[in-house]
């Protein structure tokens, strides 16, 4: 008997946005939220998941945090996420974004002269002063 099997790695963006004052930029942005985790499949039809971690990402200067609070990830991933709020003990830093000007569509960094996002094409506005 032969038996496809195989474990993937996924992402899924969750339905989460909370707005924040930035610790590491101190501008206003918000938390964006999404899961990491493994999926077992046999004969390419996904069994189970394992593995699962809960990030969230600021949208305004790129910075990563891990969701150490597990109950507030899982009731995320539930579609409950308008009833969380994150606080400083339930996030970890892992990665600390870059403060500046960034696309808003595909967070990379971009000048003040560009109108168009160099990686995506992603239009940027300008401000009207």
């Amino acid at each position: 008997m032969f038996f496809i099997a195989g474990v993937n790695n996924k992402r899924e963006q969750l339905d989460y946005y909370e707005p924040i004052l930035c610790d590491s930029c101190l501008k206003y942005g918000r938390f964006e939220a999404y899961i990491e985790f493994n999926e077992f499949s046999l004969f390419f039809v996904p069994l189970f998941k394992f593995g699962k971690k809960f990030f969230a990402r600021t949208t305004c200067c790129n910075s990563l945090y891990l969701i150490t609070n597990k109950e507030k990830g899982l009731m995320m991933e539930r579609g409950q996420g308008h009833n969380v709020f994150l606080e400083d003990k339930d996030v970890k830093l892992l990665q600390k974004g870059i403060c500046g000007n960034t696309c808003p569509k595909c967070c990379c960094q971009v000048s003040e002269e560009h109108n168009f996002c160099p990686n995506c094409g992603y239009e940027l506005k300008k401000e009207q002063h």
